[in-house]
């Protein structure tokens, strides 16, 4: 390290609280985390990676859940443990360098070369049983998880980050098309839609709207547009109460449900059967 690099490798620190609940789309009001099947397993597969330090991969479309039901196996894991990178973009490697320097807290300002950067965030890596939570993996070029996989494979046993890949389809593809990559990963779990069946279980208990319901009215929602995705269930339940309150209703029916889907979902995609990667 340089004479005039002011970088102190304190981490951020030990803090009693915990990741907390997840936020549900639009902040939707009285809903309720669900233990469907996907989110059971991802809590199963989360827990392993966890436990193994290993890297691991959760992927599927858009709207399905996914970042949500790993926040929500994490919830009872030290905040100052789990360390989440988000991008609004694609990132670069260094763009990752500087999201954990924020993200461990660190002190002084970051060191200007990237091999000094990585030797940082590496002794600092291997202090704690971090978990690594990569969302929006998809954003990832072949570069940025070659790079996260650099820090994961430079640690050894418990002092080794767990990595959870989490994104679209095109997170899987780049790391499944690199045998280096693909080899490294411990688990892969793909997020699906829930099927008809699924929705009549669980959305009547997603929400205290829905659980008066009758099946034939969540058959409709899920026909003309819902399916099986749950931002987009979000969506409509949020114009269905918007609706209930300015016609005074206590009951959500088939012309609220109308009126909510028209408001919600744009026209082309209540024409046709509903699919499932929108969201």
């Amino acid at each position: 390290m340089t004479g005039t690099d002011t970088t102190q490798t304190t981490p951020r620190p030990d803090r009693d609280d915990v990741v907390g609940e997840p936020d549900f789309y639009l902040n939707l009001a009285d809903a309720r985390i669900v233990a469907t099947e996907a989110l059971l397993e991802a809590s199963e597969n989360i827990a392993d990676t966890i436990e193994a330090r290993a890297m691991s991969c959760i992927y599927g479309d858009a709207g399905l859940g996914k970042t949500f039901s790993v926040l929500a196996a994490l919830k009872e894991i030290s905040a100052e443990r789990v360390l989440l990178l988000q991008f609004r973009s694609r990132p670069t490697p260094r763009d990752i360098r500087q999201e954990l320097f924020t993200e461990l807290r660190l002190e002084g300002e970051p060191p200007s070369h990237p091999s000094e950067f990585d030797r940082l965030l590496k002794r600092t890596l291997a202090r704690k049983p971090y978990v690594l939570v990569c969302d929006e993996a998809q954003q990832f070029s072949r570069e940025c998880f070659e790079f996260v996989r650099h820090l994961w494979d430079t640690g050894q046993g418990k002092n080794r980050p767990a990595v959870l890949f989490v994104g679209g389809e095109e997170a899987y593809k780049t790391l499944y098309s690199e045998p280096s990559l693909a080899s490294r990963i411990y688990i892969w779990q793909e997020f699906a839609p829930m099927e008809a069946d699924e929705v009549q279980k669980n959305i009547p208990l997603f929400h205290p709207v829905w659980a008066s319901a009758s099946p034939e009215l969540i058959d409709y929602v899920y026909e003309e547009g819902a399916g099986g995705t749950f931002r987009v269930w979000s969506k409509i339940t949020y114009h269905v109460l918007e609706g209930m309150k300015r016609r005074g209703l206590e009951k959500v029916d088939e012309s609220i449900a109308r009126w909510a889907i028209r408001r919600a979902l744009p026209h082309r995609r209540r024409a046709r059967r509903p699919q499932q990667d929108a969201g």
